[in-house]
């Protein structure tokens, strides 16, 4: 035998093992060159094809600008490379901000564009190692079709759902799917020679690993407690020493967070990081709770079987394209713990490559492999510990969404797994058949190519099944929902934030677009931390009377929100600093954490568009004229940015997307209210005003689900606006054509240009909606309006028969109109939270037809042929 080359020879006098792409084809049982060859060929162009496919599509579907979630944040903080939400991501903020200021892209993308295009080639390369994992697992003699099997796998895995939905976005999900395959990869490819170097690699990746997603040490845990369990032979001071070196090197990252905290502080970035201890809180995630992934009040929450019983329901009928499939994941699974099926580990038998000359390869005898046991032991870690700690409420719609992103990580290892599955099933069919006197060479290719197009018309099913629903390259919804909020502000305005969509998209259109630089935008969450003292200084024009923002009564060194707005509104709204500065004023986004009494008791939240401004009770209203053309303004800019809402298909409650319709229904809602109020104080029966306002009760009532709306409110409003109609003294002019929502308003009413005859009927059928509302009857106004309704309505038949009414006035008595005016409730002061969809089965009742030729007309009855 030839003396190995010295160029080749490795540490401690061992033979330099080749790559696990080539040591795979040397391990072939005897065979030709040239087949060898040609499977290195087939590997080489599905490797390529693969890759140039995922890439288009993922390009080809990508957010023109920012996403939804955490995305906004992300990429701002990459933009002026700050400090993002814990643990910090200062791996993905670096990498992100390289990419989109030095990668040549053109002008005419949006920053948001290119990050989300380095996120779709963060999920290439997953799938590329996906791909090439389980090359690596099934290298066994004679192995047939893993090439297809492996491409497959790959493809599917790309595909899937919760896979192109984060790769088309800005998130830290897509460069943990990377972290988690090449963990994966290195450990097959440790798993075959053992060596150090692969060893010390490994542990430098899960290093840097941490420096994106925490979760990922669910992986390394198994992992590492492996690896050094089979080095415990050799595992000295030496060699343990160069794997935490080289571990602590994959930490590096996390010196950035100090570093451009001191010498490149933002305001917005999150924490207090120039410390010791601030640093280990941010990194530990202790401002939500280290071992958590909820900081929201709800103790009972979701068990463990359940959530582990939605993530197999998800894989079973979401991620894969046919629960069929879940055979060969089992296959694959089951398979992959036999010795016999691993390839061979390198051993110091084989001291050269083979030659040219030779004909043949090698064989190693096979030896004993307990990889596929870790790889289960990593899946089962995963799932049990994460679903043990997450706490995400799973009956609210987004929250739901929100944990599904989580499982992405498992999933790497789910679709290797039918990889592998395939890969055997395919072996075990092509090597049974063979041409023979019984079977024909043709129907062996039959065969193979049957199985090409059945693996292609897989993958095809999978991409036409979810291409809808992840085709985001039309999707502005959240760009223009940021800009609908910033854009109609006045100069120099103080817009707090309560909202993560909100906060989130408005960062990015501040800090990256350079959008609106006048507007103060603060986070009012971030607000109620320790470390908000230290960022004070970054907000020149506010003064901050405490530390950080408590309840009422809360600590004595915080201050509370109607103490902040003391001491800012008048130097802010009314005594502007320089004549330039425009009117200002303190605006809000989303809703106040808590109702303080010394806040109620000062200060009011009035309308402005999709936000509400801060306005003390001592200070007059604006007239309403004067208030109602601002808003008409204001409402314009909303509807110009705005002017499309996203669909509820493909976005539903588990989407951000979703969440910008339900916040715009719900403004429209109180700006309707905060317009009935004042019109019935200030014009009573200013027709226009009042028709206007029922518009959104009316969306609310006939469309919107009953859990995101509160009908004790919104139904008392309505027939009150409805009622106030009636009782104007004067009717709607000829030519102004329907003024009401739809057809619905008084659809028993055949002549349907007697508009007050049709408020009439909607008043009672409204009002009697009301009153079979539970929460009705503590209402001071129950028993006005219940002998309203039951004067007018009889109690046997409801609405369906007859009023008994006298031809006498048709107008609420001055007492009556007045209690319920004053009891009238704004339709938004209820405790639903922006974007969070509860799924409950709202069973509706159906309403029986009305009689056609009568119907209920306030204060009398009138009959229609």
């Amino acid at each position: 035998m030839r003396r190995a080359k010295a160029g080749n020879a490795g540490p401690r006098g061992q033979t330099k093992a080749p790559s696990p792409a080539k040591t795979a084809m040397l391990h072939r049982t005897t065979k030709p060159d040239v087949s060898v060859d040609a499977e290195l060929s087939a590997v080489a162009w599905a490797s390529g094809a693969l890759a140039a496919a995922v890439l288009a599509v993922y390009a080809h579907t990508l957010y023109p600008s920012i996403g939804g979630g955490d995305s906004g944040e992300l990429v701002a903080e990459s933009c002026h490379l700050g400090v993002s939400h814990p643990p910090g991501y200062p791996l993905f903020n670096m990498l992100v901000h390289t990419f989109v200021t030095y990668v040549p892209l053109g002008s005419t993308v949006t920053v948001a564009w290119k990050a989300n295009l380095f996120n779709a080639l963060c999920d290439t390369i997953a799938v590329m190692l996906v791909f090439h994992s389980v090359l690596l697992w099934t290298s066994t003699p004679e192995s047939r079709g893993r090439v297809l099997a492996a491409f497959t796998a790959a493809a599917l895995f790309a595909f899937s759902p919760l896979i192109w939905t984060y790769a088309v976005a800005a998130e830290v999900f897509a460069l943990n799917n990377l972290f988690a395959a090449l963990l994966v990869y290195l450990v097959l490819w440790y798993s075959i020679d053992r060596r150090l170097q692969v060893a010390e690699l490994g542990a430098f990746t899960c290093g840097l690993a941490m420096c994106n997603q925490h979760t990922i040490v669910l992986f390394e845990l198994p992992i590492i407690t492996w690896v050094l369990w089979t080095r415990r032979a050799t595992l000295l001071w030496r060699e343990g020493a160069s794997l935490v070196i080289a571990f602590l090197l994959g930490l590096i990252p996390y010196i950035y967070m100090p570093l451009t905290a001191i010498w490149n502080p933002q305001p917005g970035s999150w924490g207090d990081v120039t410390t010791v201890a601030g640093f280990i809180h941010h990194l530990r995630r202790a401002d939500y709770g280290t071992f958590q992934l909820f900081s929201g009040a709800r103790q009972q929450t979701e068990n463990l079987w359940t959530r582990l019983y939605l993530y197999a329901g998800d894989v079973a009928t979401r991620e894969l394209p046919s629960q069929a499939l879940l055979v060969f994941v089992a296959v694959g699974a089951a398979a992959s713990c036999s010795a016999q099926f691993l390839r061979p580990r390198l051993t110091e038998k084989r001291t050269s490559t083979p030659s040219k000359k030779r004909k043949s390869h090698p064989v190693v005898p096979p030896v004993g492999n307990d990889v596929g046991k870790l790889i289960i032991a990593m899946y089962l870690f995963y799932l049990i510990v994460f679903h043990s700690l997450a706490n995400l409420p799973l009956d609210e719609g987004l929250l739901y969404g929100v944990h599904m992103r989580f499982w992405q990580q498992p999933n790497v290892i789910v679709f290797i797994w039918l990889g592998v599955g395939l890969a055997k099933v395919m072996d075990i069919t092509l090597r049974n058949i063979e041409p023979t006197a019984c079977v024909a060479p043709s129907m062996v290719r039959f065969l193979g190519w049957t199985l090409r197009v059945i693996c292609v018309c897989l993958v095809a099913f999978q991409i036409t099944t979810w291409y809808r629903v992840c085709d985001q390259s039309k999707a502005w919804y959240i760009h223009n929902y940021a800009s609908a909020l910033l854009d109609p502000l006045p100069a120099n305005a103080v817009l707090f934030v309560n909202f993560d969509l909100q906060w989130t998209s408005l960062r990015y259109l501040q800090r990256c677009e350079r959008r609106r630089p006048d507007v103060t935008i603060i986070n009012l969450s971030m607000m109620t931390y320790k470390w908000f003292g230290t960022k004070h200084q970054h907000y020149p024009k506010l003064v901050f009377p405490g530390t950080r923002l408590v309840p009422f009564g809360g600590a004595p060194d915080g201050f509370t929100l109607s103490a902040f707005l003391d001491a800012n509104y008048e130097r802010l709204v009314r005594k502007p600093r320089r004549k330039d500065a425009g009117r200002g004023g303190i605006f809000l986004g989303g809703k106040l954490n808590y109702n303080d009494q010394d806040f109620s008791a000062s200060y009011d939240l009035v309308p402005y568009g999709l936000l509400d401004e801060f306005r003390p009770l001592k200070e007059p209203p604006t007239p309403l004229q004067t208030w109602y053309a601002t808003q008409q303004t204001v409402n314009d800019q909303v509807h110009a940015r705005l002017s499309k809402l996203p669909p509820n298909d493909p976005y539903n409650d588990e989407t951000w997307e979703w969440t910008i319709a339900r916040d715009y229904r719900m403004k429209r809602l109180s700006w309707s209210t905060h317009l009935l109020d004042r019109t019935i104080s200030e014009d009573p029966f200013n027709l226009a005003l009042l028709v206007e306002a029922t518009h959104a009760m009316e969306y609310s009532y006939q469309f919107e689900p009953r859990q995101f709306w509160t009908p004790a409110a919104v139904l008392k409003n309505l027939g009150l606006a409805y009622a106030q109609i009636v009782k104007a003294n004067h009717d709607f002019p000829p030519s102004s054509g329907d003024p009401f929502l739809n057809d619905v308003v008084g659809h028993g009413v055949v002549d349907k240009t007697k508009y007050k005859d049709r408020a009439s009927s909607r008043m009672l059928e409204v009002w009697h909606a009301w009153l079979q509302v539970p929460e009705a009857r503590q209402d001071t106004a129950y028993q006005p309006i219940a002998s309203i309704v039951q004067q007018f309505l009889p109690a046997d038949n409801g609405l369906d028969g007859l009023l008994d009414g006298d031809d006498g006035e048709d107008s609420l008595d001055d007492d009556t109109e007045s209690h319920l005016a004053s009891t009238s409730k704004r339709g938004d002061e209820d405790e639903h939270d922006h974007g969070k969809s509860k799924k409950k089965n709202n069973k509706k009742k159906k309403r029986k037809k009305k009689k056609k030729n009568s119907i209920p007309i306030f204060g009398k009855m009138a009959a229609h042929g």
